[in-house]
């Protein structure tokens, strides 16, 4: 379970306390995550989701929260923080950053259909959209620079062959910026995994749109191809019917994509791929060293396949 800081009954109800929600009821570490810590929080009053960020400072939570507090003004169905009784949505709990959110409605879906496909490619064309009012801006944190930062960082982890690959991918990358930085940009949602939506139940209707943490400014394109990479692919770098195709679709319907961006799928998808492998790689080595609890690790080398094939 991806409990990184555990919390106490006692600790909740203090925190609770400061919220005009009720009394607290009961409250249960969620699975699903890997670089928070996230709780369901059932009150008198309703259902929550408490956050505690494991790998980001206060300031920058501030940053990276403001958007979906953003998104939720715009009427999207985000995760937005809420307000206590002296008007405060960003907190410190166990020396984290913390929000809370109200429960969102729906569930996750474990295999996306066609259908699910193109709702999400909607959603985020909605998304992208919805974002271009709002002024603040926040870097890339996973861009090229990172890329290498990793590399340096973690070579011991590869072996020969994944450090050739790594280093390949990242120069092949690096002499397509020119392209990359002519495309439309704007915020990216940027984690747009399965495991980030959730469906109305019975239905292929999106319900809401999870983890916005990793939210940045960024080439548009590249947060459908993340998209891509984890719903219309198998493990091995497959392509699963025609998922890619309603994706693209969906989104087209609500922003249609121009003929560059057309052009530079593939590099988006490659993008993607990498900048994931890239993460995982990261986690895992983070994890290993910390020796922390209760906590998912995913496989590094799914998106390592996924990079080959599409490089292929």
């Amino acid at each position: 379970m991806s409990v990184y800081t555990p919390l106490t009954q006692a600790q909740v109800e203090l925190f609770m306390s400061g919220f005009p929600l009720g009394e607290l009821q009961s409250y249960q570490g969620i699975e699903a995550g890997v670089e928070n810590t996230n709780f369901f929080v059932t009150t008198s009053q309703g259902e929550f989701v408490l956050t505690l960020f494991e790998q980001h400072q206060y300031n920058e939570v501030r940053e990276l929260v403001t958007l979906a507090h953003h998104l939720g003004q715009a009427g999207l169905q985000v995760p937005a923080p809420l307000e206590d009784n002296q008007g405060e949505w960003l907190h410190t709990l166990e020396g984290k950053p913390a929000i809370l959110c109200q429960r969102l409605p729906g569930e996750h879906i474990s295999t996306p259909s066609e259908a699910h496909c193109f709702a999400i490619g909607a959603a985020l064309a909605e998304l992208h959209q919805a974002a271009q009012s709002l002024q603040q801006s926040r870097a890339d944190e996973h861009g090229l620079d990172w890329w290498q930062a990793v590399r340096d960082e973690f070579a011991a982890e590869l072996s020969t062959e994944e450090k050739a690959l790594l280093d390949d991918e990242i120069a092949w990358q690096r002499d397509q910026q020119a392209n990359w930085q002519s495309l439309p940009s704007g915020w990216v949602h940027g984690d747009l995994f399965h495991d980030n939506a959730l469906f109305v139940a019975g239905t292929d209707q999106v319900g809401a749109i999870l983890d916005l943490y990793h939210a940045s400014s960024g080439v548009l394109l590249m947060d459908i191809a993340i998209v891509a990479n984890d719903w219309c692919l198998d493990k091995q770098g497959n392509w699963l019917g025609n998922k890619q195709q309603a994706l693209l679709d969906g989104y087209s319907s609500i922003r249609p994509l121009s003929d560059a961006e057309l052009a530079s799928w593939n590099q988006a998808l490659r993008a993607g791929a990498l900048r994931w492998w890239a993460g995982r790689l990261v986690n895992r080595c983070k994890q290993q060293q910390s020796g922390a609890e209760l906590t998912a690790i995913k496989d590094p080398d799914e998106y390592k396949a996924k990079l080959e094939k599409h490089r292929a």
